[in-house]
């Protein structure tokens, strides 16, 4: 018999839901994981904010820390409101005991102006929750009082800051250690959270909105730990987070007269997407790229212009040219060679994968990126010149990064196991594919790439995709030619699916 995975919630109770150790288990049943919770304080609060606090005993928190251990270990630890410093001591031997990720994420103040007692006399407790937690999720104002910095309100964050977080949060430990400051209680057109590590600072700049909401430092904090759990980076986390708070405050319910709380389970889309900008670039994001002329749907990936007269011969519309072998002067003509070929043919979408000066050169179409492709290649050439971009991405955080760029797709893999290329990620299967294609929507066509089969095409479709890219389905097939014809029966090559709709 195995133990259920689960997650844990040390935090105080709100009755009406909206914060504390409520939100962090709608949050958790929203991403499909099954969150346990030892209640750390009792609060008496409605929409107007919290009128009293009573602090768990100090015993009974203990017995109860020790009982549920019983059932087996939790797979993550999340961390918020806790009400003395006896209690403190009690986490903090807990956590330090425990091999899981842990995320605190620190409150000062409850939600009536009361300080609690980390804010009065809780310093070295404080530093001991820190140095054990894996991702610290504080707003400017908790971190400022914490590491007792000046008042950080506007643009990055400074290199006192910086020292600080590092030298007191961060020192001990494992390389993977992260804070994440948050851009509550701040003005300004855009809502910046900064990812500080032992080795970056990275923003995720996000749509500030023209409310707040009781709890969304809790769904923030309670996808932090969900991910952690399931062996995410930090950043992707903290992409994530910001993702489904931002969607929680759009979406939020009004339990009453006074501040509505942040939904557990809204529903994101592009409208709610951070974007992580590349070094040196602005929050403000650059003009998009050109759009595409035509629908994607199937979408070969092949390796040489023969293949690409090969699939326009045989009604192919959207395909990309990788090569990898060849350099120089065979390389150029090869491109030009595809470039024209695509050109004949009237509503050809040819990509270039990578050889973004000879796509410049030849006049391609569009050319399609990796994600360390986007540090050196020339960005705004290729918009100046009309290029549709493609990205690709793998995680939350890569996909902040293209929003950063405002590409023509965002293609996301690998869906399935591939044994063409060694992935660092996992596969992300149906769901993810289908749930992160709605985070896109209804801003960028979105392209499945990675072990998809002809047999997968149908269910990849479903998903709501614009297109799937397919390499071996086509040049390892055995019939190539039945290969291409079978799929274009699945996805209709564009133009077929775009008169097919006009005549609707």
């Amino acid at each position: 018999m195995t133990t259920t995975a689960y997650l844990l919630t040390l935090d105080g109770h709100d009755p009406t839901g909206g914060s504390g150790q409520t939100a962090d288990l709608a949050t958790w049943a929203a991403l499909g994981w099954r969150g346990a919770s030892i209640t750390t304080a009792l609060t008496a609060q409605n929409s107007y904010g919290v009128q009293s606090v009573q602090a768990t005993d100090v015993t009974v928190l203990r017995n109860s820390l020790r009982a549920l251990l019983a059932d087996g270990e939790p797979a993550a630890v999340k961390i918020g409101m806790i009400g003395h410093a006896a209690a403190a001591e009690e986490v903090a031997q807990f956590i330090e005991a425990r091999q899981c990720p842990v995320v605190w994420d620190p409150r000062l103040t409850s939600a009536d102006g009361c300080e609690l007692w980390i804010r009065a006399h809780g310093g070295g407790l404080a530093m001991r929750l820190a140095r054990r937690a894996d991702l610290i999720t504080a707003n400017r104002a908790e971190a400022c009082a914490l590491l007792d910095l000046p008042v950080w309100e506007v643009g990055p964050p400074t290199a006192a800051w910086i020292n600080a977080i590092r030298s007191r949060w961060l020192e001990t430990g494992g390389p993977h250690r992260a804070v994440v400051v948050k851009a509550g209680h701040t003005w300004g057109v855009h809502s910046t959270d900064w990812v500080v590590t032992h080795s970056t600072v990275l923003p995720l700049v996000g749509r500030r909105l023209p409310r707040s909401a009781h709890g969304s430092g809790n769904v923030h904090a309670s996808v932090c730990a969900a991910r952690l759990a399931e062996g995410w980076s930090a950043l992707d986390a903290a992409a994530e987070a910001q993702l489904r708070a931002h969607a929680g405050i759009d979406q939020a319910i009004a339990i009453g007269p006074g501040r509505p709380m942040t939904r557990t389970d809204a529903r994101a889309d592009s409208g709610d997407l951070p974007w992580l900008p590349l070094p040196g670039q602005s929050e403000e994001p650059p003009p998009d790229f050109a759009r595409l002329s035509g629908q994607i749907g199937f979408y070969p990936v092949v390796p040489d212009a023969d293949w690409v007269l090969r699939l326009l011969e045989w009604g192919v519309c959207t395909l990309q040219l990788r090569i990898k072998e060849i350099e120089g002067a065979a390389l150029r003509m090869q491109i030009r060679q595809a470039v024209q070929a695509a050109r004949e043919v009237p509503g050809t979408q040819l990509f270039i994968n990578d050889h973004w000066r000879e796509a410049i050169e030849a006049g391609a179409y569009g050319v399609h990126l990796g994600q360390d492709d986007v540090h050196t290649a020339d960005l705004p050439a290729l918009h100046t010149a009309g290029l549709r971009l493609g990205l690709s991405t793998h995680t939350p955080g890569e996909i902040a990064r293209a929003h950063a760029l405002r590409p023509s797709y965002i293609a996301l893999g690998a869906v399935f196991p591939t044994t063409l290329k060694a992935m660092p990620t996992r596969p992300l299967g149906l769901e993810r594919l289908a749930q992160w294609r709605q985070w896109l929507s209804p801003r960028y066509p979105v392209v499945a790439i990675g072990g998809i089969t002809l047999a997968q095409m149908p269910a990849v479709r479903a998903t709501g995709v614009s297109g799937a890219a397919v390499v071996s389905a086509v040049t390892q097939a055995a019939n190539p030619r039945l290969a291409v014809r079978e799929a274009l029966h699945i996805w209709p090559a564009c133009a077929d699916e775009a008169m097919a709709q006009a005549m609707v």
